[in-house]
């Protein structure tokens, strides 16, 4: 097995231990949009039986889908990217804080130190201030070691009623390989 192979299988393994931590919380729909830190997350849902996936053009639009979800019984997640979620600020303060409605979101923290690409710095560097701002609580995942977070953030979520962020770094997703330096290289 050469060291990309073993990178691939090593990120399968970790998505499917993130799915079955989730699904030990309970949740049994996952609302999201594409990243490639999250493609193999995205992947293991899509193949788990137990799991509706919910595909969706904005994150916003995710966190309404979480939203319905609880409200009609169910427990959903958001797996997107921290961008994402800054993008949903008005639906998360508005009517999810507001109306202790609990929206798990796993978000994959780009911008951080860990991600080579300029344009997502923006970003990493926004996210823990616009959590903080709105009242959200957050925990960041560095490695698979931090994996049972998870499960304790989904339930923390659920028995509050509120949001709760779980900041998943590179790392935790994909290794520990360092990223190709970008310093001003195009979008991939």
């Amino acid at each position: 097995m050469d060291a990309g192979s073993s990178a691939e299988s090593d990120a399968k393994s970790r998505a499917r231990l993130i799915m079955d931590g989730l699904k030990r919380a309970g949740i049994d729909l996952v609302t999201t949009l594409p990243d490639t830190w999250i493609s193999d997350l995205i992947d293991a849902a899509d193949r788990d039986p137990a799991m509706t996936v919910v595909r969706v053009t904005r994150e916003d639009d995710g966190v309404g889908v979480c939203a319905g979800a609880f409200l009609g019984g169910r427990k959903a997640a958001l797996l997107a990217q921290n961008g994402g979620m800054l993008l949903s600020v008005n639906p998360l303060a508005a009517y999810a804080m507001s109306h202790m409605i609990p929206v798990p979101m796993l978000l994959v923290q780009r911008g951080s130190y860990d991600d080579a690409q300029y344009y997502q710095i923006y970003k990493g560097r926004a996210t823990i201030p616009v959590l903080d701002a709105i009242g959200i609580p957050y925990h960041t995942i560095d490695g698979p070691e931090q994996f049972y977070i998870i499960e304790e953030a989904v339930r923390e979520c659920f028995l509050a009623r509120i949001p709760v962020a779980l900041l998943l770094t590179r790392r935790a997703m994909i290794g520990t390989s360092k990223p190709k330096d970008d310093a001003g290289g195009r979008p991939s």
